[in-house]
């Protein structure tokens, strides 16, 4: 593929802050077979004040809100290129050289998508939002090999689609999904057509930190979005991402111990409910390496409260004697809701981890930990969202 026509699609959605730098410096390319799309949403402002240079970019303006595949898609379909360029507005690429990069290794046949390197900026320094994001969803793609690098994941940042396999595949999914997921999905698409995801020595990007990372309500908002496109990936493809439906079990779980201070029977009904879903799930275990159900943590758990707890401590804590039976109901509803929610503890435990190798990350790790356990179990909310509404497979 030599010197072919670049196609550079910019989705623009209501936050245009960065639109003018992005396209001044993609009016800087040293590729001169290149044509500019511009997808608005219609509530993004006016955008009359193009940058200089500008008189090649095409403007489209969507007629009703849509979501950023949406606005995608429509540029991709409009866009003329045998590359088609994925590149948000707040990504600014580095140097002149950027589309080239990004074109030349279509050379090969076997590439279908080729990811730029991001460098994340964030103006005022990573606050907890972003560093709370950072933990499940590292925006920050290095190469610092000779060459391109293999990947599993476009970056839905700035890539490069080869406009023949995203006539095959059929686009991005745009109905049912929400946008962490829509990467995942579109790399799922590529990897069954047979095409490789490349990552550019080369092309290199100014990622900067949008206004829905700074903002503590907007992160935690991200966790049902993540949670909910967990499920629809799990019923399109039976991947599963976040494993999100262990964080809905315990969420669920939550309830068990109110429920049976109102109604023991009607909790222990629920409760084994639970653990029959839990059955059907598996967690890692991180230090053997190895998947077992969530059910399996949970009888765990409730023999170990049986063997350890003696009948003759109830009175003395609380006062009054209970029957045995009524003991081991109480240890059961104690044992899933607790070994659901250490599952939660250590998901939050790992995020903590990781924005302590971050600089200056040491003073964010216990926010990030306390962040982190809600964080997961409004994944778990979103999960359950999105079993609900997820699409069904088409095969």
């Amino acid at each position: 593929m030599k010197d072919p026509l670049a196609s550079v699609v910019i989705p623009v959605g209501p936050d245009a802050e960065l639109l003018g730098q992005c396209l001044d410096r993609v009016a800087r390319q040293d590729f001169s077979k290149k044509e500019v799309i511009v997808v608005c949403d219609p509530r993004a402002g006016d955008l009359a004040s193009l940058p200089a240079g500008s008189e090649d970019v095409k403007v489209m303006r969507e007629r009703h809100p849509a979501g950023v595949a949406r606005l995608i898609n429509s540029g991709m379909r409009a866009a003329r290129g045998h590359v088609k360029i994925l590149l948000m507005p707040h990504c600014i690429p580095v140097g002149t050289g950027w589309i080239r990069s990004m074109v030349e290794p279509f050379e090969n046949d076997e590439v279908g998508v080729v990811v730029s390197q991001c460098l994340a900026h964030d103006r005022n320094g990573p606050g907890l939002p972003s560093r709370l994001l950072d933990t499940v969803d590292p925006p920050q793609r290095r190469n610092v090999g000779a060459g391109p690098a293999p990947q599993q994941v476009v970056g839905h940042l700035c890539d490069a689609y080869r406009a023949s396999l995203l006539a095959d595949v059929g686009y991005f999914q745009d109905d049912g999904l929400s946008e962490p997921g829509q990467a995942a999905d579109i790399s799922i698409k590529v990897a069954d057509a047979g095409y490789t995801i490349l990552l550019s020595d080369s092309a290199v990007a100014t990622y900067n930190v949008p206004q829905n990372r700074r903002r503590l309500g907007a992160a935690l908002k991200k966790a049902l979005d993540y949670g909910s496109s967990d499920a629809v990936l799990d019923k399109l493809y039976d991947l599963h991402w976040l494993n999100a439906g262990v964080f809905a079990v315990a969420l669920l779980s939550l309830v068990l111990l109110p429920v049976a201070l109102v109604n023991l029977p009607v909790a222990w009904i629920v409760g084994f409910g639970i653990f029959i879903w839990a059955w059907f799930l598996a967690v890692r275990m991180p230090l053997l390496h190895w998947e077992c159900p969530v059910a399996v943590l949970n009888a765990a758990s409730y023999i170990l409260i049986v063997l350890l707890i003696r009948a003759d401590w109830w009175p003395a804590v609380f006062g009054k004697s209970v029957h045995p039976a009524i003991l081991r109901q109480w240890s059961w509803l104690a044992a899933v809701t607790g070994s659901c929610l250490l599952l939660v503890v250590g998901a939050a435990f790992r995020s903590a981890l990781r924005v302590c190798r971050q600089p200056g990350g040491l003073l964010y790790a216990l926010p990030v930990f306390v962040l982190g356990v809600l964080w997961w179990l409004l994944a778990g909310a979103g999960y359950l969202r999105g079993r609900l509404l997820a699409p069904s497979r088409k095969d």
